[in-house]
C-alpha cells in the first residue's frame, strides 16, 4: 500500500498558506519583543508547573511547562505589566520594559498564600494538589491531572491505581489490583494510552486495551487524562486519552531509592516487596540531561473466585433463570514487575533533542484449583491449572524541537512493542460423569448446589491433560511532525496556527498451540486404555518409590479409570470463599506434572489442530493522519480553538475458516479448511472546536464539540470462522465492520481561588454511531444472513446453528452525564489544621443503546406439508439497555493530612453496578455489583532524606461481585482477595 505523503501534503497546503500569511502579518506588525523565564517556589526552589503568565490588557499569555519555563512572543515594545498567578500562591504583577527585537529574561519566585502575620509551609500533599489544579487550568482542553508531586510523595502501586481517583474514572481489577480504567463509562478499549505522546500497543488478547498495572507509578512524572480531543491528538478515543509522562532530568544531581515489604491477608503471605530507584543529572555545562529509573516488585495477587452459569426457563409464560453450573476457584498467583526507563535530552540552539526508552515486564506464576459443578449435565469436575507467563511493553522515541520565536516545530520517530507469552500452561481435569447430583430443581439457588452433590471419589477419574502455549506480538512504528506559528494582530488578538501529520504502522500476530490427551477416563475392553498403560509404565520406571504399575493398573481396571483419590493432597482451607463454599478435592501439583511429563513425547501425546490454529491470525494496519488547527486569544477573556483532523486507515488480516472434527472422542484435523484474507480501508474528516471563556480571574468556562473514533477489536474482524462438529454452533468474525464514530459535546465550569481551591462542574454528551456489538443469530433455513461472515452455504444445509458474530449497531448509543470535582487545602485554618487536604468528586452517568437483536419466528405455512410446517423468518428487532461497563454513580473522597514530617491519606472509592452483557431480555443480562473500598497511607519523614511508610489497601475486605439478571440476586461471579499491607522505607539524596 502507498503511504500517501503527497495526499496529506495536498490536503494541508491551504492551511500552510494561511499560517504563512498570518505569520508574515505578525512579522511586519508594529515592533515587538519577547519575554522568557522560569517560575519557582521561593522556599523549595521547585518549578511551578502550569503557572499562568499574562501581559495585562492583552491576549498574550502562556502557562509554564514541566520545568517551570514560559515564553511570551510578539509582546508590544514599551512598558508592559506582567502578571503571574498560581493557585495557592500570592499573585505577582511586575512592570517591565520590552525592547523591539529583544528577548527579556525574567525569573519569578512565588510565596505561598498565608494569613497576615503567619507563615505557611506548603505541605507535600498540598503541593501535589496545587500542581494538579494549575496544570488542569492551563490545559487547552478538558483535563484531569495526577501531578508528579503527588506521585512522588504518596505513590500508588501502579498507574491504574493513580488514575482511579480522578472524576469520571472507574477501575477494573484483577486479584484486587487495578489493571484498566474506563473513562466516563466507556470500556478501557475505547481509550488511548500514550507515553510522552507515543501510543502504547495493546496488551490484551482480543481487544485494543492496555493493562496499566504493567507500569509502576514510581517511573512517572505525571499522568494526564484528556477528555476532549484536540485536532493534534490521535482520534481513537471515545472515552479519553491517558498520557503517561516520563521524568525529565532537573538542573542538579538527584537520586532516590525506595524499598518496601508487604503482607497479603487472604494467603497470609509476607513476601510482597517493591524496590525502586532513580538518578538524574546534567552534564556538558548543563546541555546534556540524563535520568534513569528502575523498578522491581513482587506481589501475591491470590484470590478466591466463584462463577455461576444460568439457563433460561419459562414459568407460566414468564422468562426466568435457573442455575446451570457453578465454578469455585482458588487462585494462588504471584505477580512481579520489572521496569526501567532512560531519558536523555540535549540542548541545541533554540531547542533540544530528546530520546527515551521505557520498558516494563510483568511476570506471573499461578496455581489454580477449580471445583466445577455442572448440574445441567449431571457432571462434577475437578481441575488443576499450573500457569505462568509474561507480558512485556517497550516504547522508544527520538525527537527534536526548536523554537525560533516566529516558528516552532517538533518531529519524532517512535518504536513500540508489546509481547504476551504463555510458554507452557498445564491443565488437568478429573470428572465424575454419573449421578453427580440429586434433587436439583429450577428453584435451587447457586449457593445450595454443593449440598446436592453426591461425591464418589472411586468414579471421579482422570479425564484430560493439556499443555497450551500462546505468543502474541504487536509492533508499532510512527513518525510525527508538527509546525506551529504564533501571530499577533494588534493588542487584542494573538495566538498561533498549528498543523502536522502522522504515519503509523502496526503489525500484530496471535499464535496458539495445544498438546495433550483427552478421553483418559474411558477404558478399553481390558479396562485400561493405551495412553494410561503407557503413562503408568513410564511412571513406575521413572519414579518407582511413588508409582507401581501392577498396583496402579489394577486400580484402573477395578474402577475403569484412575480415581482422584490416587493423587489427592491434604491441602484444605476453612476460609475458602469466606467459608460459604467448599474447596473440594485437591490433587498434588507435583504429582500431576509427573503424569504429564510421562505421557509427553509418546505417540499418545497429541497435537490438537483446532487448539493449535483455530484462533491464530496475523495482520497489518497502516494509518495516515493530518490536521490543521488555530488558537485565537481574543483579549484576556476569550480563547477559540477550531480545527480539523483527517485520518485514513488500511488493514489486512489473515485467518482461517474450518469445520471441527472429532474421532472417537479425540479432536481431529479440521475439514473445509480455507485461508482467509480481510482487507479494509476507511477515511474520516473530524471537525472540532473548543471555546474557553474567562469572564473573571476566578472563573473559567470551557465548551467543546469534537469527533472521535474507535476501530474494531482484532478478534472482531480478523477473519476466523468455524463450525462445531454437530453443526449446531458457528462463531464468525465480520469482515465488513466499520469503525464507530462519536460526536461529543463537553462543557466545564471551574471556580478557583486561594480560599476555594478548584471547584469544577463538567457535563458531557456523546452520540456514537456504528458501535460494534456482539450479536447472536438463531439460524433457520431460508434466512438471509448479514454479509461479511464468511460462512459457506453447505454449512447451513439441513442445519439450524446458533451463530455468534459482531455487527455495527444500526441505532446510535448515547452517553451523557456530569462530573463534580472539588480540590482544596485548608491553609487558612489554625496551624494544626493547615495540613488538611481534601479531594472530592462525584460522577453521574446515563447511557442508552437500542441494541439490535435477532430471533426467529414462524412465517407463512408451507403448502401441502403434513403435519403443517411453517417458513422461518429472521426478525431484526431491538431492545433498549444501558451500555456495558457504565456505572451510574462514581464517587471518590480523599482526605490527606500533613503535619511536620508526618503524612496520612485516607481514600474512599465507590461505584454502582455496571452492565457487563446485554441479552435478549433484562432477566438474562449480566451485571457487576456495586463496589466500595477504603485505603489508608501513612508516612513519616525521619530526616536526612529518609522516610518510612505504610500502605493499607482494601481495609473493609471488599469483594467483587457480578450477577445474572437485573434483580442482582443470582451471583455470576464473586472474588475475594482480602486486604493487603505494605511497609517500606524511601531515601532521597
Amino acid at each position: 500500500m502507498t503511504i500517501g505523503i503527497h495526499s496529506v501534503r495536498g490536503k494541508l497546503s491551504c492551511g500552510f498558506l494561511l499560517m504563512l500569511f498570518l505569520t508574515l502579518h505578525s512579522l511586519y506588525a508594529q515592533g515587538s519583543g519577547s519575554i522568557r523565564g522560569r517560575i519557582f517556589d521561593r522556599e523549595t526552589g521547585e518549578p511551578l508547573i502550569g503557572a499562568n503568565v499574562l501581559i495585562q490588557n492583552t491576549g498574550i499569555g502562556a502557562a509554564t511547562d514541566l520545568m517551570g519555563r514560559f515564553t511570551l512572543r510578539n509582546v508590544p515594545a514599551g512598558k508592559q505589566t506582567l502578571r503571574v498567578s498560581y493557585i495557592g500562591y500570592v499573585a505577582v504583577a511586575l512592570e517591565v520594559t520590552v525592547a523591539e527585537g529583544v528577548t527579556l529574561e525574567q525569573e519569578f519566585r512565588l510565596v505561598p498564600q498565608a494569613i497576615t502575620g503567619e507563615t505557611v509551609v506548603v505541605t507535600a500533599q498540598a503541593q501535589g494538589q496545587m500542581s494538579a489544579i494549575n496544570q488542569q487550568l492551563a490545559s487547552n482542553t478538558i483535563t484531569n491531572i495526577v501531578s508528579e508531586a503527588r506521585i512522588k510523595e504518596l505513590p500508588d502501586v501502579n498507574a491504574a491505581e493513580s488514575i482511579g481517583r480522578l472524576p469520571g474514572v472507574s477501575i477494573q481489577r484483577w486479584g484486587g489490583e487495578a489493571t484498566k480504567v474506563a473513562i466516563r463509562g466507556l470500556s478501557p478499549k475505547y481509550n488511548t494510552v500514550t507515553v510522552n505522546g507515543v501510543i502504547v500497543p495493546a496488551t490484551g488478547g482480543d481487544d485494543r486495551s492496555v493493562d496499566l498495572s504493567l507500569i509502576s507509578s514510581n517511573m512517572l512524572d505525571g499522568i494526564e487524562v484528556k477528555k476532549a480531543n484536540t485536532p493534534d491528538m490521535d482520534a481513537d478515543a471515545l472515552g479519553g486519552t491517558v498520557d503517561l509522562r516520563l521524568k525529565e532530568a532537573p538542573d542538579e544531581l538527584q537520586a532516590t531509592a525506595s524499598m518496601q515489604g508487604g503482607y497479603n491477608q487472604l494467603q497470609k503471605y509476607y513476601g510482597n516487596y517493591n524496590l525502586s530507584a532513580s538518578a538524574s543529572s546534567r552534564f556538558i555545562d548543563g546541555d546534556l540531561g540524563i535520568i534513569g529509573t528502575l523498578n522491581l516488585d513482587h506481589y501475591d495477587r491470590s484470590a478466591d473466585k466463584f462463577s455461576g452459569g444460568y439457563r433460561e426457563i419459562q414459568v407460566g409464560g414468564v422468562t426466568g433463570i435457573a442455575v446451570q453450573d457453578i465454578s469455585l476457584r482458588e487462585e494462588k498467583v504471584k505477580r512481579g514487575r520489572t521496569g526501567a526507563s532512560i531519558l536523555l535530552d540535549y540542548r541545541i540552539p533554540y531547542g533540544k533533542v530528546t530520546t527515551n526508552s521505557f520498558y516494563n515486564r510483568l511476570q506471573w506464576d499461578g496455581l489454580y484449583r477449580i471445583n466445577r459443578m455442572n448440574v445441567n449435565a449431571n457432571r462434577h469436575y475437578y481441575d488443576l491449572e499450573d500457569r505462568s507467563g509474561t507480558t512485556s511493553l517497550f516504547t522508544g522515541a527520538l525527537g527534536a524541537k526548536q523554537d525560533f520565536d516566529w516558528i516552532r516545530y517538533d518531529v519524532s520517530f517512535a518504536k513500540t512493542a508489546s509481547r504476551s507469552n504463555n510458554p507452557e500452561d498445564r491443565t488437568w481435569t478429573f470428572v465424575q460423569e454419573n449421578a453427580a447430583f440429586s434433587g436439583v430443581t429450577n428453584e435451587t439457588m447457586a449457593n445450595e448446589v454443593p449440598q446436592h452433590a453426591t461425591v464418589d471419589t472411586n468414579i471421579t477419574g482422570l479425564a484430560e491433560m493439556y499443555i497450551y502455549d500462546t505468543t502474541r506480538d504487536e509492533n508499532q512504528t510512527s513518525i510525527q511532525f508538527n509546525v506551529q506559528m504564533p501571530f499577533h494582530l494588534g493588542d487584542f488578538v494573538s495566538g498561533h496556527l498549528k498543523m502536522g501529520g502522522k504515519f503509523r504502522w502496526l503489525d500484530r500476530s496471535n499464535d496458539e498451540n495445544q498438546y495433550g490427551r483427552n478421553g483418559l477416563q474411558y477404558g478399553s475392553s481390558t479396562g485400561l486404555n493405551q495412553p494410561l498403560t503407557i503413562m503408568l509404565k513410564r511412571l513406575s520406571q521413572q519414579f518407582p518409590d511413588e508409582f507401581n504399575f501392577s498396583t496402579d493398573s489394577t486400580t484402573a481396571r477395578k474402577y475403569g479409570l484412575l480415581p482422584i483419590w490416587r493423587f489427592s493432597s491434604n491441602y484444605t482451607r476453612s476460609d475458602f470463599l469466606n467459608g460459604d463454599y467448599p474447596l473440594g478435592y485437591v490433587v498434588e501439583s507435583a504429582t500431576m506434572n509427573k503424569l504429564t511429563d510421562a505421557l509427553n513425547g509418546t505417540a499418545e501425546w497429541l497435537r490438537y489442530a483446532i487448539g493449535s490454529r483455530g484462533r491464530d491470525y496475523d495482520g497489518i494496519e497502516r494509518y495516515q493522519a493530518g490536521y490543521f488547527m488555530a488558537e485565537f486569544n481574543l483579549g484576556e477573556y476569550l480563547t477559540l480553538l477550531p480545527g480539523i483532523r483527517w485520518e485514513k486507515d488500511y488493514s489486512k488480516y489473515h485467518g482461517q475458516r474450518y469445520r471441527e472434527v472429532t474421532l472417537n472422542n479425540i479432536q481431529g484435523e479440521p475439514v473445509d479448511l480455507a485461508e482467509l484474507e480481510n482487507v479494509r480501508e476507511n477515511e474520516f474528516w473530524l471537525p472540532m472546536v473548543h471555546l474557553t471563556v474567562q469572564p473573571a480571574d476566578w472563573l473559567k468556562i470551557r465548551l467543546a464539540r469534537t469527533v472521535t473514533l474507535t476501530r474494531p477489536d482484532f478478534i472482531q474482524y480478523a477473519p476466523i470462522t468455524s463450525i462445531n462438529v454437530y453443526q449446531s454452533y458457528i462463531r464468525a468474525a465480520n469482515a465488513l465492520l466499520k469503525p464507530a464514530r462519536s460526536t461529543n459535546y463537553d462543557a466545564a465550569v471551574s471556580v478557583y481561588a486561594n480560599y476555594v481551591g478548584l471547584f469544577s462542574v463538567a457535563g458531557f454528551h456523546k452520540t456514537i454511531d456504528d458501535l460494534i456489538m456482539q450479536s447472536t443469530i438463531f439460524y433457520q433455513p431460508g434466512i438471509t444472513l448479514p454479509d461479511g461472515l464468511n460462512i459457506p452455504g453447505n454449512w447451513l444445509q439441513n442445519a439450524s446453528p446458533q451463530i455468534d458474530t459482531y455487527t455495527n449497531n444500526p441505532s446510535p448509543a448515547t452517553y451523557r452525564g456530569f462530573e463534580v470535582d472539588w480540590q482544596t487545602n485548608f491553609w487558612f485554618l489554625p496551624s494544626i489544621f493547615q495540613g488538611l487536604v481534601l479531594n472530592v468528586n462525584y460522577t453521574r452517568i446515563f447511557s442508552e443503546i437500542e441494541k439490535e437483536l435477532f430471533f426467529v419466528i414462524n412465517g407463512p405455512p408451507i403448502p401441502n406439508t403434513r403435519p403443517l410446517r411453517f417458513t422461518k423468518l429472521l426478525v431484526d428487532s431491538s431492545r433498549t439497555a444501558r451500555m456495558p461497563d457504565q456505572p451510574a454513580h462514581i464517587a471518590n473522597i480523599t482526605l490527606g493530612y500533613d503535619y511536620k514530617g508526618f503524612s496520612a491519606r485516607l481514600s474512599y472509592l465507590y461505584q454502582t453496578d455496571k452492565t457487563t452483557f446485554i441479552s435478549l431480555e433484562p432477566i438474562l443480562d449480566n451485571f457487576s455489583g456495586a463496589y466500595a473500598r477504603w485505603d489508608l497511607t501513612l508516612q513519616q519523614t525521619l530526616g536526612w532524606g529518609a522516610q518510612i511508610f505504610v500502605n493499607l489497601t482494601n481495609l473493609n475486605n471488599r469483594r467483587d461481585e457480578n450477577f445474572r439478571g437485573h434483580t442482582l440476586t443470582h451471583p455470576a461471579y464473586i472474588e475475594y482477595y482480602g486486604f493487603a499491607t505494605d511497609v517500606g522505607v524511601r531515601y532521597r539524596f
